[in-house]
Formats: C-alpha cells, sequence, structure tokens
C-alpha cells in the first residue's frame, strides 16, 4: 500500500510541475511574440494577456500545491524551535489541521462559485471562453494542495526535522 501511495504521489508531482512548467513557458512564449508583434509589426495579438493572465492564475493554485509538498510556504519557525520535540510534532500536526480546514471550505466555496458561473455563462472579455475554466483554478489547486497537506500531516511523525528541529543538539545542551 506504502508503494503505492509513494507512486501516485510521484505521478502527481511529475504532473503539477509538467503543468507549472508549461504554463510558464507558455505564458513567457506568447507574451514574447505578443511584444514582437506590437512593436515590430504593429499587429498585437488581442488575446495574449488575457491568456497570459488566466496561465498564471492556474500557474500560482497549482504552485501553491507544489509549495505545500516540499515545505516552500513561509513559515515562522520560532515556536517550533523552542518546544520540545513532542510539541514540534504537535504543533505541526494543529497547524496541519487547521490548513486543512481552511482548503476544504475554500475549496467547497470556490466550488460553488465555479458552478454559479457557469450556470449563467459568463465568458472572458475578448476570447468569449467559458469564465468557470479560469475559476476552476481555484477548487483544483486547493484539493492538491489539500492532499498536499495531508501528506505533510502523515509525514511528520515520521520526518526527523520535526522531530528533532534543526537546532535540536544546541538546545539540548
Amino acid at each position: 500500500m506504502k508503494e503505492v501511495l509513494f507512486g501516485l504521489d510521484r505521478v502527481i508531482s511529475i504532473l503539477e510541475k509538467g503543468f507549472i512548467a508549461l504554463c510558464l513557458l507558455a505564458g513567457a512564449l506568447l507574451l514574447f511574440v505578443n511584444v514582437l508583434m506590437r512593436y515590430i509589426f504593429l499587429a498585437p495579438i488581442s488575446w495574449a494577456e488575457e491568456v497570459t493572465l488566466y496561465l498564471c492564475v492556474w500557474l500560482v493554485f497549482v504552485g501553491g500545491s507544489v509549495a505545500v509538498r516540499e515545505k516552500g510556504h513561509i513559515a515562522i519557525d520560532l515556536l517550533p524551535h523552542i518546544l520540545s520535540p513532542q510539541g514540534r510534532v504537535l504543533l505541526a500536526r494543529l497547524v496541519a489541521l487547521l490548513c486543512l480546514v481552511f482548503l476544504l471550505v475554500f475549496c467547497w466555496y470556490s466550488l460553488q462559485h465555479v458552478v454559479r458561473v457557469k450556470s449563467i455563462g459568463q465568458v472572458t472579455p475578448i476570447m468569449q471562453a467559458p469564465m468557470w475554466l479560469t475559476y476552476l483554478a481555484m477548487p483544483v489547486g486547493s484539493l492538491l494542495m489539500a492532499l498536499r497537506v495531508v501528506q505533510v500531516f502523515f509525514g511528520n511523525t515520521r520526518d526527523k526535522n520535526i522531530l528533532e528541529g534543526p537546532n535540536a543538539a544546541t538546545m539540548r545542551d
């Protein structure tokens, strides 16, 4: 079972990072071509900025999941340095639970918003594409982040950095 979970984690990680790379590459390339078209040929691509904006929205939400998995979000680590190993584990689990609750609530309300936008048929201003596709980044990203928070929660009991902490040796002295 553990191998299946690790395999699933590996597949999701590859898909997330590939999606992020594709969004960055497509957005950068599209903006570059648009700048050339605008200033050299005097014929800008009308929808380029809109697509780039929506790619950035997806990039932020999927990138948040990668940041949770790799513990790359900003964190204040003063309290864990002064807590005992058991206190660190308890604090890490409490933070993970609070994050999980927030992400699940956010996912629920953002999913309701996606359904509402889809039902009214809102479209993007220039491309006239369905706007719900952009808003879909919120529930997808929050679900991915919630999955990663669960992984962090269960990984904390085996994580030497949380149990011992970066300054554990100096705290024991």
